[in-house]
């Protein structure tokens, strides 16, 4: 017998306590070192217990199995049923952790409407097996929808040809193809359980309602395709997923199903962007602690991410392989899963500075090598990223 099959016979008022009595509020919170404030100051929610963010608006925490240890998904009261964002990744703790938040949260009522941000696996790897246990309905963007069944469908056992290619053209050794052959493609599939045949489809500009408010959907892309954020239209909320962080930046790589992308294009004009929402809206990200200080950090962002494009300009005075970049973008020495993330956030900047005029490829029938061309002007950067062709998302003035 399941959880909510055994909590159905309880009074509304039995469910009410059980709820509360596994909820905490903050007591007042603090500024950290980065200059952001954090109304919760050091705490976050552990095992099944989690944290009142506002009326009805609760912040639980997942596990992974990664050196990204958690992430954050928040639990939207309905009245007789729960709405949740994020689900973390497909396993046996995230599963117990769900479990557990069925236990000491939802009272009995189900859970009718999952919403993922986008693909990754720690936003919707437990997506799908949540709506089959509830019966829910899932709701995304169609190109994260999309994207995330071809990826979970294209998983195989070997490692094809056309990534090993892209890797040794990005000037990874070849004494390192056996290794690579032997890591196996289909580390999405088993982090993802697969998803629904159907979903709900949301884009830039919808308004839904969660938790008894009105939401509007800004999409921000780089990190991934089609990446939903959620900003609250009645008082000031904002479900940032991975696109603002509070300590960390997000990955953003060219991958080899798409080896000329220009991600860091998208990334940075996303961030840009939303400098538009109105007001210093609570931000509720997928990893790190809630926080205030949207606009301050979407500066420093971008500024970290003007910083690296320079010093990768700067090194780049001869010709470079994108492995050959790292010293010039990364403080630390790169291995395991961390070398391919890095890979991948190599040749974004670089695909960027050759796009904008800072950079030039030389091809020679096996390697990409990159070289600095032109003056790097910093404070026109942000405005000539804007007009790359596509790159630009309407005005957030024209959604709100």
């Amino acid at each position: 017998m399941t959880s909510t099959q055994k909590n159905k016979g309880q009074s509304k008022n039995e469910a009410e306590a059980l709820t509360q009595a596994n909820v905490a509020d903050h007591r007042g919170g603090i500024v950290g070192d980065d200059g952001l404030y954090y109304p919760f100051a050091d705490q976050v929610p552990e095992g099944g217990d989690v944290l009142k963010v506002a009326d009805g608006v609760f912040w639980a925490r997942i596990p992974l199995p990664w050196s990204l240890d958690h992430i954050n998904v928040y639990l939207f009261d309905e009245g007789d049923s729960w709405s949740v964002v994020d689900t973390g990744s497909q396993g046996n703790r995230g599963r117990a952790a769900w479990e557990a938040i069925e236990e000491s949260l939802l009272g009995g009522k189900p859970i009718t409407r999952v919403i993922g941000t986008h693909l990754h696996p720690d936003h919707v790897g437990l997506a799908g097996w949540l709506v089959e246990r509830y019966d829910a309905s899932l709701t995304m963007t169609m190109m994260e929808y999309l994207s995330a069944n071809n990826i979970w469908l294209g998983g195989t056992k070997e490692v094809p040809q056309h990534e090993l290619d892209f890797l040794f053209r990005a000037g990874v050794s070849r004494q390192f193809e056996s290794m690579i052959r032997g890591a196996r493609f289909d580390n999405y599939r088993k982090g993802v359980h697969e998803l629904p045949p159907k979903f709900l489809r949301i884009e830039d500009g919808s308004e839904i309602m969660l938790g008894g408010r009105r939401w509007r959907v800004v999409i921000g892309r780089g990190h991934s395709p089609e990446h939903a954020c959620l900003s609250c239209l009645d008082e000031p909320i904002f479900i940032s997923g991975d696109q603002v962080l509070p300590n960390i930046t997000s990955n953003v790589s060219v991958y080899s199903r798409e080896p000329q992308a220009n991600p860091l294009a998208y990334w940075i004009a996303s961030l840009d962007r939303m400098r538009g929402i109105p007001g210093d809206p609570i931000v509720l990200p997928s990893h790190g602690r809630v926080f205030k200080g949207l606009h301050a950090r979407l500066d420093a962002l971008i500024e970290g991410h003007v910083k690296k494009l320079r010093s990768l300009h700067e090194w780049c005075t001869e010709a470079k392989t994108p492995v050959e970049t790292f010293p010039a973008l990364f403080r630390r020495k790169v291995e395991g899963m961390d070398f391919y993330l890095a890979l991948g956030e190599a040749i974004a900047h670089l695909h960027l500075l050759e796009s904008l005029g800072l950079a030039a490829r030389e091809f020679d029938g096996t390697v990409d090598r990159f070289m600095a061309t032109g003056a790097f002007e910093e404070d026109q950067l942000l405005d000539r990223v804007k007009i790359l062709p596509g790159v630009a998302l309407r005005e957030l003035s024209d959604i709100y």
